[in-house]
């Protein structure tokens, strides 16, 4: 038997775990054979398995997933992101790639479908065939082989099931000839639990930790992270519309197994935390980079900042803008949304007294950034003359400050899977829809509104009001609004609101997109009047991805999602 996979030189455990072993070349034939028996070879297989975790903030070719919800706006050329924001999206799988924006939106869609199988079936392989492989270095060795294979596993079920609900499970590779093909979906309970059970496995079998050159492998940490955020989905409207609450609290338990290992704690600096070497104290888990630069080419996300993120003053295209709504999201610093009679938002000079993490997260005009004040006012540098930014905002958030183009720097930029803030903010939702804002999980001694807490003093912002969080409901509407804040960019946003079945409320019609405009005065006093930018259609099926056609008609057993 032969198998076709994408492998290169032979590493062994200990070396240094990053993309390079994830783009591998070139093709070759592989013996089936000498895979499973010779560990080199089998190794080199299963870190190829991590290749088809999403793991690429410009996955999508020119637009991010923030660009999907009503964090941003896709400004770059043939942009896919307006394919999702004027409602064509669809089940169609369009040829081509780069010119045609319904083509790039595969990318999301059909691809994302086809590349999660294929590793589903590649870690089965794996799993089905490691005890063939006679010369692990060790027993440990061995078991954490076996515990990375369920987490992709489980990861690639996951990233199905928040898309598209209950999908077709196998456990094992199918044989042409052997098995029957042509199978339905199962239930999303039957998914959700099997899922589960691949992170029980892993977290069995895996380490609280890897040595150094082992960075960006699956940890029990990791393992546990991911069966919190499965269960969180789980517990929300759209996939429990009876609202049971045991879900809820079968979701709670899970985010503090992962606090419970006193394991992670909140990196002080928010802001350096994703330019990190390392993992530090609060990444669970990351697909580790070289140092990238800002040169062109999709190789290692070197194209990322200069692509989606730099504004023409600085030298880049900046194909990605902040909306106002999401803007006007961060609260005051005392911690009332900016509509709240309470707050002390001022219109004529919006963003002083907010939340630190406006500063830290958005590039907003007239603050300070490198060498001048930040120029997003009609006519200014920011804005543009040939790639014009007509909403007033830029992502700061992926951006050192000191990492300039043609300046001969570089820096690193890893993608976080999981990272402690986002169990605590799981933690928190769970346990309110559970217990309340003061309740706590059994044992736990954690209320959620100590969780937010935490979330929110890492970055000097005060506790969420009690005049604002004194229901189960109003509490609710804050934790939704912190998870927004935290978790700004970091292809969180479209994911939730999908899941708490507010898709319409959030992404349509009656919530147009709007951004700001600027005018600078002779006296260099600013104007600033919001406008409507762009009316999104947004309708309740969106809620689940569409099954690509081409799977459906070759199927007599696969069905759609409704109202596709």
């Amino acid at each position: 038997m032969v198998l076709i996979v994408v492998l290169g030189s032979a590493v062994s455990c200990t070396d240094v775990f990053d993309e390079s072993q994830l783009n591998q070349a070139p093709e070759q034939d592989l013996d089936f054979d000498k895979v499973f028996t010779d560990y080199q070879q089998f190794r080199q297989y299963l870190d190829y398995s991590y290749y088809f975790m999403p793991g690429h903030l410009g996955r999508m070719w020119n637009s991010m997933v923030a660009e999907l919800s009503d964090e941003a706006e896709g400004l770059g050329v043939n942009v896919c992101s307006s394919v999702f924001n004027n409602g064509a999206w669809s089940g169609d799988v369009i040829p081509g790639i780069g010119s045609n924006p319904a083509a790039n939106a595969n990318r999301e869609l059909s691809d994302m479908w086809n590349d999660l199988f294929k590793g589903i079936r590649q870690v089965n392989n794996v799993i089905k065939n490691i005890d063939l492989v006679e010369n692990f270095p060790s027993q440990k060795v061995y078991e954490r082989s076996l515990g990375e294979a369920y987490f992709i596993r489980g990861f690639l079920y996951f990233e199905l099931v928040k898309r598209w609900g209950g999908v077709p499970l196998f456990d094992r590779p199918l044989e042409l000839g052997k098995d029957e093909l042509d199978v339905p979906r199962n239930t999303y309970e039957e998914s959700i639990n099997f899922i589960v059970e691949d992170c029980n496995r892993a977290a069995q079998l895996l380490d609280l930790e890897n040595l150094g050159g082992d960075t960006g492998r699956a940890t029990k940490g990791a393992a546990l992270a991911l069966k919190s955020r499965t269960l969180l989905y789980a517990a929300r409207p759209l996939n429990n519309p009876n609202q049971d609450v045991e879900k809820w609290k079968a979701a709670a338990a899970a985010a503090w197994d992962v606090i419970n290992l006193n394991q992670y704690s909140l990196d002080p600096d928010y802001v350096n935390m994703f330019f990190r070497s390392d993992l530090g104290n609060e990444i669970i888990m990351n697909r580790p980079r070289p140092k990238i630069n800002f040169e062109q080419g999709h190789s290692d996300n070197s194209n990322f900042l200069v692509r989606f993120i730099v504004p023409q003053g600085y030298d880049g295209w900046m194909g990605t803008a902040v909306t106002q709504n999401f803007v006007d999201l961060y609260e005051d610093s005392n911690g009332f949304p900016i509509t709240n009679a309470s707050s002390n938002y001022n219109p004529n000079d919006p963003y002083v007294n907010r939340d630190p993490r406006l500063k830290m997260t958005v590039l907003y005009n007239d603050r300070y950034w490198y060498s001048r004040n930040t120029q997003f006012y009609t006519g200014g540098l920011d804005y543009g003359n040939t790639l014009i930014n007509p909403i007033g905002y830029s992502i700061a958030k992926f951006w050192p400050e000191a990492h300039q183009r043609y300046k001969g720097t570089s820096t690193y930029l890893n993608y976080i899977y999981f990272r402690y803030a986002e169990v605590l903010l799981n933690y928190a939702e769970a346990v309110n829809e559970a217990y309340g804002p003061d309740g706590a999980h059994s044992g736990a001694g954690l209320t959620a509104r100590d969780a937010t807490s935490q979330v929110r003093q890492r970055v000097n912002q005060v506790p969420i009001p009690l005049v604002l969080s004194s229901s189960k409901e109003t509490m609710r509407e804050r934790i939704h609004n912190e998870r927004a804040i935290e978790l700004s960019f970091e292809e969180q946003r479209w994911y939730d609101v999908l899941s708490w079945n507010k898709g319409v409320e959030i992404f349509g019609e009656e919530n147009p997109i709007k951004g700001m405009k600027i005018t600078k005065n002779p006296d260099d006093t600013f104007i600033y009047e919001p406008y409507v930018y762009e009316t999104r259609v947004f309708r309740p099926h969106m809620n689940r991805y569409p099954i690509p056609n081409s799977e459906i008609y070759k199927s007599t057993e696969l069905e759609q999602n409704p109202g596709w």
